[in-house]
């Protein structure tokens, strides 16, 4: 690798760094969450783990809370906490997941760990 694509990597990874000692990351369990009142779930897709965050052995939780349209399509993805630099790979899979339909709109708590550097854990 030559001097001008090291240096520009080392510069992205301080960079990263520098954000990421900024960002909170905090996680509140769901396991208090009353399981009966969580709309089932039919498709579920699992988010990408970052590529540059495996590279740089980052590690999280997101939670999220969805509303789910009445025939079961993810409506709305709402950032409740944890680590925002995945926020964006769990909104974009989390948009594609589909519910048992229901008579009106509703929602549900949604927890992702991702856990370096390649296991990502959904609740549900």
């Amino acid at each position: 690798m030559n001097s001008s694509k090291l240096f520009l990597h080392a510069a992205a990874a301080f960079c990263l760094a520098a954000v990421l000692a900024f960002i909170p990351a905090t996680v509140v369990p769901q396991e208090n969450a009353p399981k009966e009142n969580q709309p089932r779930l039919l498709k579920k897709v699992i988010p990408a783990y970052p590529e540059i965050l495996k590279k740089m052995n980052v590690s999280g939780t997101v939670r999220v809370s969805l509303t789910i349209a009445p025939d079961g399509t993810v409506k709305d993805v709402e950032a409740r906490g944890g680590n925002a630099i995945f926020i964006d790979s769990v909104a974009s899979a989390v948009r594609n997941w589909k519910f048992v339909p229901g008579e009106r709109q509703r929602t549900a708590d949604i927890s992702v760990s991702f856990m370096c550097c390649s296991t990502v854990i959904t609740n549900p």
